[in-house]
């Protein structure tokens, strides 16, 4: 009883038969078997590091293969293998591009209550694993668009673009050894590629009652960096203001309770403007003030959000600067001469290093005189991807067709994704994996103890992503 609810339950009735216009597909057997490769998929330890994603490429692999599709497996290092198929259309269109990771952050198994690789599916239909909702859900909906469209192609349907099957390593460590990789060493494959559908978008939100689905836009880079202070060492029973810890933990709290300037982004200026049409008159009004004014500091403390979502926007306003990390001394009764700490600088599409070293100074104010400031070496570039366009026509159509309540909200992404590594090769990303209205808790999902998706939510996710896949490459421009 148990296998057959994880298996086969509920997708029926999240599309009205005028979107199923495959009336050939088997959507119970389809999603039963969408079901199956994804606590497959969760079953593979991919911890990164070390990564070892050659455990999921190989399965993906010998999948795509039985259905006539032949991948080409490449490492980047001995185990960090990334997958790569191509589903042939007509060539009269640029191809799309399905990109997602299957490396997953740690997890400590004593606090969860199905074991973190064992893709457990309990008596309520939630699926337990370790990249349930970071994200190998969305590489699992992504292969079943492909099987299913090869099941077109085969009946004699073709298609306008070909679609790109990309299965990459090491996103959550960067990228190094996956999507950075690709891009460096193998960018031909790929790189014909018109849109991308990716991860970073698709969750829900409620603002004021109403519901949103998000789609990404833009991300935020990282200029990462490290505050250091010297100071007088002595005993620590004698105190000394001038001490190396003393004078780093002004600087640390300067950074950590102060903002720094709004900019206000095309995606976020979009956001605004959606949010603006579709709230009732006084709230409509609030936004409409962010917008013209950029007064976060007044207008955002009073905004009908939840205290997550408006600290969610504004770090979305500006660039940030987030301490993480803070190392001195190694004994307690020594004043150590030597403080530093770690900052998780975050910037804004448009902005420079050189101009958030100048925000940075204001804001530490006299407090910067007494630490050094040194970048971390990587830099990665923030990005924007213009939301308007076919892909997204077509995705707010199928949105309209399944639930004409949610309203599509441009977002930027305040974290990263692989995404930085093929926009400048050219190719639009936009994330989005859809989750149902009523699951609004995926990103706090993510990366915790216990990381689940419900059976529902993963059967919406591949019959909306299927719908938009298919229509994006059988239509004509």
């Amino acid at each position: 009883m148990l296998r057959n609810w994880c298996a086969s339950r509920s997708a029926l009735r999240q599309f009205s038969p005028r979107s199923c216009r495959m009336s050939s597909i088997n959507w119970p057997d389809a999603l039963s078997t969408g079901t199956q490769h994804f606590r497959e998929l969760l079953r593979f330890d991919t911890t990164n590091p070390p990564g070892n994603e050659r455990l999921a490429a190989d399965y993906i692999a010998g999948v795509l293969r039985a259905a006539g599709i032949e991948p080409l497996i490449l490492e980047s290092a001995p185990g960090r293998a990334n997958l790569v198929a191509r589903l042939k259309g007509d060539g009269s269109l640029p191809p799309l591009l399905l990109m997602g990771h299957v490396d997953v952050v740690s997890a400590e198994p004593d606090k969860w209550t199905h074991p973190p690789f064992s893709g457990d599916c309990d008596a309520a239909g939630q699926i337990f694993g370790r990249g349930a909702v970071d994200m190998k859900n969305t590489v699992a909906a992504h292969l079943m668009s492909v099987l299913l469209l090869k099941q077109r192609v085969a009946s004699g349907q073709p298609l306008k673009r070909d679609v790109i099957f990309l299965a990459l390593a090491d996103e959550e460590t960067g990228g190094e050894f996956g999507a950075q990789w690709m891009a460096r060493e193998h960018a031909h494959l790929i790189s014909d590629a018109e849109y991308a559908l990716n991860e970073g978008g698709g969750g829900v939100m409620v603002v004021n009652g109403q519901r949103y689905i998000t789609i990404q836009a833009g991300e935020k880079g990282t200029s990462r960096f490290y505050l250091r202070a010297r100071g007088k060492p002595g005993h620590g029973s004698v105190p000394q203001p001038e001490a190396s810890i003393v004078r780093l933990a002004a600087a640390v709290q300067r950074l950590g309770s102060n903002y720094l300037p709004v900019h206000l982004t095309q995606t976020v200026r979009s956001s605004l403007a959606v949010l603006m049409q579709t709230q009732p008159p006084a709230v409509a009004a609030m936004f409409a003030d962010l917008l013209q004014t950029g007064d976060a500091d007044r207008i955002v403390p009073q905004l009908p959000m939840d205290d997550f979502e408006r600290r969610m926007l504004q770090a979305q306003l500006r660039n940030t600067a987030m301490p993480t990390i803070f190392q001195a001394g190694r004994q307690l009764n020594v004043i150590p001469d030597f403080a530093e700490a770690g900052i998780d600088g975050r910037l804004l599409p448009g902005c420079t290093r050189a101009e958030f070293h100048a925000e940075l100074l204001q804001v530490l104010g006299d407090a910067g005189r007494d630490v050094q400031l040194e970048w971390h070496p990587h830099f990665g570039p923030a990005l924007e991807t213009e939301s308007a366009g076919p892909l997204t026509n077509i995705i707010r159509e199928v949105l309209a067709e399944t639930d004409p309540a949610l309203h599509l909200l441009p977002t930027l992404v305040t974290g990263g994704t692989d995404a930085k590594a093929f926009v400048p090769l050219g190719i639009k990303v936009l994330g989005y994996s859809p989750q149902p209205p009523t699951d609004t808790d995926t990103f706090n999902r993510a990366h915790a103890h216990d990381e689940r998706l419900h059976t529902d939510s993963f059967h919406y996710c591949v019959r909306n992503t299927f719908e938009i896949v298919e229509r994006f490459v059988t239509r004509s421009a």
